[in-house]
């Protein structure tokens, strides 16, 4: 193979594309799928929380499935299971939805550490920063993608079909990742068993590391962000700025467009201007001034306006993945590359389980969009401090 590096970035990139559109696509059907089964449109904060239990009790084995299978085979397994969760999830009844968003994320936990495995063998240390950060872009590109085609299909010919569509794209994406899978997954570990303690084992690593700590606690209070921002903001467009959903769904492709176009910017920067820990200390102040401008966003701002803030959100809350997913490359042994990623992106998908289903209660107890987006923010300051202090040198 010429050039491996790029056609690793390339499956990997697409990839996080089909597993991102796969657990944000019920969220943006939420207003057509409440209509039809009766449910709260603002309950849909627990079903992300359900897809990223799914996401952690599977993210930190990722390292012992990798191992034995190989990271190609591990995303073909990833996009398998998500595909899935969404095909269940058409049921139309609660229990369905339940089992669906579990299985979903239970895909998803499993694609990021085995594109980090995959990326860590074939990018040089020097341009890992950027690689992963374009790497990590294919979730907002899915978010817009999705954004721009599933609302649509789902107005024209039900969400039901918009739903298959996304489901059948991750299998087909399954299919064509055999092309590459014996060249990538040698030197397989055939007798390495998978066991439910390597969750502790990661999740001990994650914490009890003081390079990778930092690095736990930060993504866990930005994911709680992200994805209370991504999980809620077509509903939020729709209840507060009365648009259609067809139109939120528009500006949240936009919103995804600026974190297709964070990441990679963001990664850049790390590789050239300003180390990880000190511009992931940056995003958790920018993260406290967008919930600010988000508070005050109203249907009497002008849609240009409504526009700039949808970007710039995405750019900074969904910008920063890449950055601290290459610094855990970075700090760790290569050999512990799968399971370090693999312990640290369960902080995250705690954060990211819990952030939705605490916006869903403040929302509910307040009545308003205000207190929960204040509680965010402000809880993004702690690991903004946090990551200003001095960074241990590498073990």
């Amino acid at each position: 193979m010429r050039n491996p590096a790029a056609v690793a970035l390339t499956a990997t990139i697409s990839g996080q594309i089909a597993v991102a559109m796969a657990i944000m696509t019920i969220p943006v059907l939420t207003p057509q799928i409440s209509k039809e089964i009766e449910i709260d449109a603002s309950k849909v904060g627990l079903y992300s929380a359900i897809v990223f239990t799914g996401a952690i009790s599977f993210t930190s084995i990722a390292g012992s499935v990798i191992d034995r299978y190989g990271a190609v085979r591990t995303t073909q397994i990833a996009l398998a299971v998500s595909s899935f969760g969404l095909i269940i999830s058409t049921l139309s009844i609660i229990p369905a939805l339940i089992v669906g968003a579990f299985a979903t994320g239970m895909g998803y936990g499993i694609a990021t550490p085995a594109a980090s495995n995959l990326l860590a063998r074939t990018v040089e240390a020097k341009r890992r920063g950027l690689i992963f950060s374009i790497k990590q872009s294919g979730v907002p590109i899915g978010g817009f993608l999705l954004g721009l085609t599933v609302p649509q299909i789902a107005q024209n010919y039900g969400w039901v079909t918009g739903v298959i569509s996304v489901a059948l794209t991750l299998l087909i994406l399954a299919a064509f990742l055999q092309i590459i899978r014996n060249y990538f997954d040698k030197d397989l570990d055939k007798n390495r068993k998978i066991s439910p303690y390597e969750t502790l084992e990661a999740l001990k690593l994650a914490f009890s590391d003081p390079r990778l700590r930092p690095l736990a606690i930060s993504s866990f209070v930005y994911a709680m962000m992200q994805l209370s921002i991504f999980t809620y903001f077509v509903v939020f467009l729709v209840e507060k700025v009365h648009f259609t959903p067809v139109l939120a769904g528009f500006v949240f492709s936009i919103m995804h467009l600026g974190g297709t176009f964070g990441r990679p910017l963001l990664g850049w920067v790390s590789d050239r201007i300003l180390p990880a820990r000190p511009l992931l200390s940056l995003v958790g102040f920018c993260i406290f001034f967008c919930s600010l401008a988000l508070v005050s966003l109203n249907n009497q701002w002008p849609f240009p306006s409504i526009i700039f803030l949808a970007a710039i959100t995405g750019l900074i809350t969904a910008g920063w993945n890449g950055v601290y997913i290459s610094e855990i490359a970075r700090v760790v042994d290569s050999k512990q590359i799968g399971r370090a990623t693999g312990g640290v992106s369960a902080f995250t998908f705690f954060g990211v389980a819990i952030g939705p289903a605490v916006f869903s209660g403040v929302l509910e107890f307040s009545g308003d969009y205000t207190a929960p987006l204040l509680l965010l923010g402000i809880a993004a300051l702690g690991p903004a401090l946090l990551l200003m202090l001095k960074s241990p040198k590498k073990l």
